[in-house]
């Protein structure tokens, strides 16, 4: 989860011209709709929850009596310091117009003040789990922001979620310690470089398996907005069938609790992270109605 947070899936806000290309290029963004059986899922292994997205689209394919594919797209991040790359919209078009039907893990907002990565050129499924930033400790009387004395410097990603919302809402009260990347950031909260942070708690989780053996708590952060977001699918805008189908499975899949019992199973089914609720629907954008 996305990049992105899973990071933050940064979608390009640029459009793109795709009204004249050939779509047998492998650098166009239109392509021919494929006609296999399977479901091929696109799986960013820069996402360090990557295996359970891996489960999830072959539990999601089963519902559907379908098989799963998988593309694997770009390779593991090289050390902590390496930026993840961001996914912008024009490489997710060219994915779903050469190498895969669905793109799991994009992160979209639970509320219309973010943009909603669903527009003309992609579908948005119904969102299969909740995750939210998480206030991580090494101090037990140190659980949130309400108890950060201004002095104990705050580990952040730079330019991420929680440092933007803390700059405009907080600024001058608290002492800022910023990282180039969520895998540093965690890495210095698990050997106590840094006391108190604040990270996607799939980043934390994907990398941290049992907290309590490196000495941290971890609860989700009260006290900013838009703390908590959407797991979804997306997939191109001429598939509104598969739409369709995915978000059945996908509801199914919640009902019967498979979602949680895979979450359990990848040691994910922790503080702040949950499956999401039937009820649970995509906010409409501010700018694009996505609802045929």
């Amino acid at each position: 989860m996305t990049r992105a947070i899973t990071g933050l899936v940064l979608l390009s806000l640029t459009g793109v011209g795709a009204a004249q290309q050939d779509p047998n290029s492998p650098t166009s963004t239109t392509g021919l709709l494929r006609s296999s059986s399977a479901m091929t899922f696109c799986l960013d292994q820069q996402n360090p929850i990557w295996k359970f997205e891996q489960d999830m689209a072959m539990a999601v394919a089963r519902s559907l009596g379908r098989k799963a594919e998988f593309y694997l797209h770009r390779t593991p991040l090289p050390n902590l310091d390496t930026p993840a790359q961001p996914l912008d919209r024009t490489e997710l078009m060219r994915l779903f117009a050469h190498r895969c039907d669905i793109y799991p893990g994009l992160v979209g907002s639970t509320t219309p003040a973010f943009d909603y990565p669903a527009d003309e050129q992609m579908y948005a499924t119904r969102p299969y789990l909740k995750v939210s930033y998480l206030f991580a400790s090494r101090d037990r009387a140190v659980t949130n922001l309400a108890t950060l004395p201004k002095t104990l410097p705050i580990s952040m990603e730079r330019n991420g979620l929680p440092a933007y919302l803390m700059y405009t809402t907080r600024r001058g009260q608290f002492t800022d310690r910023p990282v180039n990347t969520a895998g540093r950031l965690v890495s210095d909260l698990s050997t106590g470089t840094s006391k108190v942070g604040m990270v996607f708690a799939s980043q934390l989780y994907g990398r941290v398996p049992s907290l309590d053996k490196v000495g941290l708590s971890a609860r989700p952060v009260v006290g900013l907005p838009n703390m908590t977001w959407y797991v979804i699918y997306g997939l191109r805008r001429d598939r509104p069938s598969l739409r369709a189908q995915v978000d059945g499975a996908i509801t199914r899949l919640i009902q019967r609790g498979e979602v949680q019992k895979l979450l359990a199973k990848h040691g994910l089914n922790r503080p702040g992270i949950t499956p999401a609720s039937v009820a649970d629907r995509r906010p409409q954008s501010e700018s694009f109605k996505d609802d045929d």
